[in-house]
């Protein structure tokens, strides 16, 4: 417990002492006496310093006192206790300015020897001290022990709960909470809820403990109890949260040092954790990498190292998603903020499909993610998962997400096949842009002319009479490609074209007649419409 100025009065060697402003600053902790008997104190003025004075150096001098004061608050120092046998009456004024910078003043009696008030005092705060060195040593023995004998959060919670004696709760960075001592207390006290997959999530009355983007101790009221809350941050980047519940002494001094140094703990237990886990994704990204390169030598080998991650049998689906314009989200940034990015939307991805149970695998490549889902995974579990993490996505970082699902897999060597499954889902979703979440499987028309778009006899076949249309287009400004591809999803129906397009059908019909003159085309001929629909389709991926 810090000494402060008003248990420095309460002291029997200071009962004839007599407080005569200031009274408001009697709160003040006091570290250090010193005395003054020079005529300017003021660079030698420490914070938490009580200064005891004759008053001779000031020369009965109102002003000099005053500029002391100030001097004082500047320095943040605990108060002063002085003679008046030389310095006279303290007046109104200099009252009214220590009240007005909540300044304690002490007269002190004139005969007493300033020793009987500086040796007991000394006494006390060298205990104090002594007192929180010896509560320090004990209490970083017992979080070193657990940190050197590989302890958990359970354990750092429970030697805090029991130095304190109050109730911890430890939570990750979304507020799932990872312990709590004593283990039955979480629940029965109404500190968790039970979330949608059974995890325990922290409630709003602990939650509201909490100042945003604070590592200070946030003490609340909450009936007989006060709760605490301090937010643990490795590298800048908050991890979790401390809770502490319990009567309001538990907290004093002593307990703001275990709390600290229990997030300090805590902070190391995050740290590891980190490490193990970016160990662990390394590990399982190389490995994906590898198959979707065709970099494994065997699919024995390739089961070898599955078996060493431990991943789950066949049969996989692969989904993967690309960030739609991130260029724009990293522009400007260092590379070490576009990687907290790719971090951060990573995790993203890992806390939607850890609730859904059924994928077993994130990672990254460039800007894009993949997820490996189990066979128990169907296309809703898997659409529904997707859709959170673009959701997600779009509130944090103001970007779109185009996925795409490759067919089930077998093998290890089918990785390299999915992988580019997925990259073609992707690149028609892209192209349909109304498509952001793409199964391969319900695209295989529009994967055929992807493919078709790879061919040199398809690309003349579309490029040679549809090239024409798209110069036209670029030079006059006109619309010709657009009218011509609606009017083939259309099957040749001009209503209905023409009311796609808000066009009348007059303007519509012009078009037409513009872009049969330049293209050679009958678009009143059925075999035609069909051919150009084709060549349409086709000229439609050429140039991605």
């Amino acid at each position: 417990m810090s000494i402060t100025v008003k248990e420095v009065l309460k002291m029997k060697e200071w009962k004839d002492c007599r407080l005569v402003a200031g009274e408001q600053g009697t709160d003040r902790e006091v570290l250090y006496i010193d005395s003054m008997e020079v005529p300017d104190i003021t660079p030698w003025l420490k914070k938490n310093e009580l200064l005891i004075t004759t008053g001779y150096a000031m020369n009965s001098s109102e002003d000099v006192l005053l500029d002391i004061l100030r001097a004082m608050a500047q320095a943040q120092s605990a108060g002063i206790a002085l003679k008046t046998k030389f310095f006279g009456e303290i007046t109104e004024k200099i009252k009214d300015e220590a009240d007005a910078l909540k300044i304690p003043v002490i007269e002190v009696p004139k005969d007493m020897p300033f020793i009987d008030l500086a040796n007991p005092l000394m006494k006390k705060i060298v205990d104090e001290q002594n007192q929180k060195l010896k509560f320090n040593k004990a209490m970083n023995e017992k979080f070193l022990a657990v940190q050197i004998e590989g302890g958990s959060f359970r354990e750092i919670g429970e030697i805090l709960g029991e130095l304190l004696q109050c109730r911890v709760l430890v939570a990750d960075s979304k507020q799932n909470m990872l312990c709590c001592f004593p283990e039955e207390q979480a629940e029965e006290q109404g500190w968790v809820t039970t979330g949608e997959f059974g995890e325990k999530i922290i409630c709003e009355k602990l939650k509201n403990c909490q100042k945003q983007g604070s590592d200070d101790i946030c003490y609340r009221a909450e009936g007989e109890d006060t709760i605490c809350s301090l937010a643990i941050y490795v590298k800048n980047r908050c991890k979790g949260f401390l809770y502490a519940v319990g009567e309001q002494e538990r907290f004093n001094e002593l307990g703001a040092i275990a709390l600290r140094q229990a997030a300090v703990y805590l902070a190391l237990e995050f740290s590891k954790k980190g490490l193990m886990e970016q160990k662990e994704y390394y590990q399982d990204n190389n490995f994906f990498l590898d198959l979707i390169s065709d970099n494994i030598q065997s699919e024995e080998d390739a089961l070898r190292r599955a078996r060493g991650l431990r991943w789950p049998p066949f049969p996989y689906c692969l989904a993967v998603a690309d960030i739609n314009g991130f260029e724009k989200v990293i522009r400007g940034k260092e590379e070490e903020e576009i990687q907290t990015i790719k971090d951060d939307i990573i995790q993203i991805h890992k806390d939607v499909v850890n609730r859904k149970r059924h994928c077993f695998f994130v990672g990254n490549k460039s800007d894009s993610f993949h997820c490996l889902f189990t066979k128990q995974a169907d296309k809703e579990e898997i659409t529904r998962c997707m859709e959170e993490i673009q959701e997600q996505v779009k509130r944090n970082f103001g970007v779109s997400i185009t996925v795409g699902i490759s067919t089930t897999m077998e093998s290890y060597c089918g990785f390299s096949k999915a992988y580019e499954e997925a990259r073609t889902a992707i690149t028609i979703g892209k192209k349909k842009e109304t498509e952001k979440i793409c199964f391969i499987e319900d695209l295989r028309m529009e994967e055929g002319f992807f493919e078709m778009s790879k061919m040199e006899t398809f690309r003349n076949l579309a490029g040679n009479t549809l090239g024409i249309l798209e110069e036209h287009d670029k030079k006059h400004g006109t619309c010709y490609m657009e009218t011509l591809r609606v009017l083939t999803e259309n099957l040749g129906a001009r209503k209905e074209t023409a009311e796609t397009l808000y066009l009348h059908r007059n303007t519509l019909s012009y078009r037409i007649r513009q872009i049969e003159q330049l293209t050679g085309y009958n678009l009143n001929d059925p075999q035609t419409l069909f051919q150009v629909q084709i060549a349409v389709k086709i000229y439609t991926y050429m140039n991605l």
